[in-house]
């Protein structure tokens, strides 16, 4: 979930070049109706990656509060480039499972999921 489309459609991108099925949003009431569409449709999500700062619309803090109470089990990264700013620097007492700083390579996001995902996509134990 990012509002910038451009950053949205290079992200998706370079996760598809990864072998990733990609589904994306601008905002977090949006990203939350697609996950929970995916898990009633059985194709639950293996990680999500929430934006922090939304202009329009609810951003990742709040995302995530709402995420956790649709499944507790969640796979869910913090992407910003505002390093500073307490929940990138406490991600886990945020509930978040992994943070990946704006701006970022590729490298650095297959770095980022496989800290949160086993091989095969599931979520780390």
């Amino acid at each position: 979930m990012d509002d910038k489309d451009l950053l949205r459609s290079v992200v998706a991108r370079m996760l598809e070049i990864m072998g990733y099925d990609v589904v994306t949003a601008a905002e977090g009431e949006e990203a939350l109706r697609l996950y929970r569409e995916a898990a009633q449709a059985g194709y639950p999500f293996d990680a999500v990656i929430l934006d922090l700062v939304v202009e329009k619309g609810m951003g990742g803090r709040e995302a995530m509060l709402r995420l956790r109470e649709l499944d507790p089990d969640a796979v869910v990264l913090i992407s910003s480039g505002y390093p500073a700013d307490p929940v990138m620097r406490n991600y886990r007492e945020y509930g978040f499972s992994g943070v990946v700083p704006k701006p970022y390579s590729s490298e650095e996001l297959r770095e980022a999921l496989s800290s949160v995902l086993k091989p095969g996509g599931d979520a780390q134990d």
